[in-house]
């Protein structure tokens, strides 16, 4: 174990709920350094089972558990998959003095996630198919079989979000190799999308194990398996390299017991003395007596609460409403009203934005992003572009008043439940219906295509944001619809990325809203 300070050189390529992941450039080549942190809402549900945060950011024993969890798995993964998957392989672990928490240095995988379906490429999913059937599922399987019941949540058992724990790799032939990069769990495995899975292996794996599953290892089976495969083991990998594997797993044995050997008030002790909060002598003193400790977290618990319920939170809102310039938000406002080319120019700059952002995660190639630019720059891109501007301009304009006015009118007894409920329900619905009856009748009169569909669409809660997209869609023809389809696969992909717990970018939660999108897509498209 060595102190070592960020590199000036650092880059950063990611977080998660474990940690920040930094490229760093050292005289051996590149390396991915994960600087494990404390994050808020993982901090709470550790703070619960085990009275501590992520215990990689400050136990030196768990952090020496990730290491030789990866040696190992590094070895077994190859006897399991061939060539098929790898494990990131880990280098060095170490004390970050600018993060104060520890880090391990791993190797960097200059790869990419899984393909989302988008314009250009309809027809993908393979890719998906491939990484969750022939990969993820069978991992588990093989991880269960060892004695690694605590990492099958990195690899997707009732996890989506373990989905971005995986990179596809290119080889030289123009094949690729998929990557299991993300080996360190960010919160214990209590908390699966499918309810079944936790009764039927997360809850009863947690008795066996004495706690809620965090990255725990069965060290008695994996020995066992070892042995029953030790064969096989030697003829894939030769005798040097199972010899290595028996001398890391006594070492995971070792860190193992010592981490979860720790009393919770310990650890609490052993945290806080760690993280200079408390000094040596006063962590002895507070060893002795217990219970002074956790009268001393209890109370806090409740300092903190207090400042945060009474003192900060209302100062964060204060700020928050006089940040506002409202003179400059009335002058947008009377320019939405009256300015239909300002109303288009709102909705082109929300779209570019977003062809930028799919860009930048690699889901769109630079010549597929320029292309979906021309097309929104160009004057006849659609002539309900416009209209999906308004639709995006009202609904911000709502949801400003259902959070800042509607909690003072039911406050203040204008309103009850049943019309906030009604609201929440209805409004955006109804705004949608207004505008879009308006356009109807302008269209009729004015001998142009009548725009029905957006009117259905625009009657569904959340969704109705797409009817014009919808529109524009089904009354294109060829390559005209390719900047709405767009649209359609950015707002609902978007949405399976902002649920929360089991949503976010590359997750198995955001494919399944990506390929909803898809669908959508080719029903529009047989039907225009």
């Amino acid at each position: 174990m060595v102190d070592i300070k960020e590199p000036s050189q650092s880059k950063l390529l990611g977080a998660g709920r474990s940690g920040q992941v930094f490229l760093v450039n050292t005289p051996a080549g590149s390396i991915a350094r994960k600087i494990f942190f404390e994050d808020k809402i993982a901090n709470l549900i550790h703070y619960f089972f085990f009275g501590v945060p992520n215990p990689y950011v400050w136990n030196k024993n768990a952090l020496s558990c990730a290491y030789y969890r990866r040696k190992i798995l590094k070895k077994l993964v190859k006897f399991w998959f061939d060539s098929q998957l790898r494990v990131a392989d880990a280098f060095e672990m170490g004390w970050n003095e600018e993060f104060q928490a520890y880090q391990l240095d791993t190797e960097f995988i200059q790869g990419r996630h899984v393909e989302l379906h988008q314009p250009f490429n309809q027809n993908q999913g393979e890719e998906l198919h491939e990484l969750v059937h022939v990969i993820m599922i069978p991992l588990q399987k093989r991880l269960i079989e060892s004695g690694f019941d605590g990492l099958v949540w990195q690899a997707g058992k009732g996890s989506p979000t373990a989905l971005n724990n995986f990179l596809l790799e290119s080889r030289t032939d123009g094949k690729y190799v998929f990557v299991f990069i993300d080996c360190e769990s960010g919160v214990p495995a209590l908390f699966p999308i499918n309810f079944f899975t936790l009764f039927s292996f997360y809850l009863p794996k947690a008795f066996k194990h004495g706690n809620p599953l965090f990255d725990d290892v069965d060290i008695r089976k994996l020995k066992q398996y070892i042995s029953q495969e030790k064969v096989k083991l030697e003829d894939k990998l030769g005798i040097e390299e199972y010899l290595e594997i028996l001398e890391q797993v006594e070492h995971l044995e070792y860190h193992q017991k010592k981490w979860k050997s720790m009393r919770r008030f310990h650890r609490s002790i052993k945290y806080q003395l760690h993280k200079g909060y408390i000094t040596e002598e006063q962590a002895k003193w507070f060893s002795e007596y217990p219970l002074i400790w956790y009268i001393r977290e209890v109370g806090e618990i409740i300092s903190r609460g207090f400042k945060l319920l009474i003192i900060s939170l209302p100062l964060k809102i204060v700020w928050k409403l006089k940040s506002i310039h409202y003179k400059k938000l009335v002058k947008q406002l009377g320019k939405f009203i009256f300015s239909q080319r300002y109303r288009l120019q709102i909705a082109r700059d929300y779209v570019s934005s977003r062809i930028l952002a799919w860009q930048q995660r690699g889901q769109l190639k630079p010549e597929e992003a320029d292309d979906l630019c021309t097309r929104l720059s160009s004057e006849n891109a659609s002539a309900y572009l416009t209209d999906f501007g308004v639709h995006l301009s009202i609904k911000g304009f709502f949801k400003v008043l259902e959070i800042l006015i509607l909690p003072i009118l039911y406050s203040a007894g204008f309103i009850n439940e049943i019309v906030v409920i009604i609201w929440l329900a209805v409004g955006g619905p109804a705004y949608r219906t207004i505008y879009t009856s308006w356009r109807m009748i302008q269209e009729a009169r004015e001998g142009k295509e009548v725009p029905w569909l957006a009117l259905i669409v625009g009657l569904i809660p959340t969704f109705g944001t797409l009817a014009y997209p919808c529109q524009m869609i089904y009354s294109a023809t060829g390559k005209r619809s390719k900047l709405a389809q767009f649209i359609v696969y950015d707002f609902l992909t978007r949405l399976g990325a902002k649920i929360p717990a089991w949503g976010g970018e590359d997750t198995l939660t955001e494919h399944f809203f990506n390929n909803c999108a898809d669908k959508i897509v080719r029903w529009f498209k047989k039907r225009g």
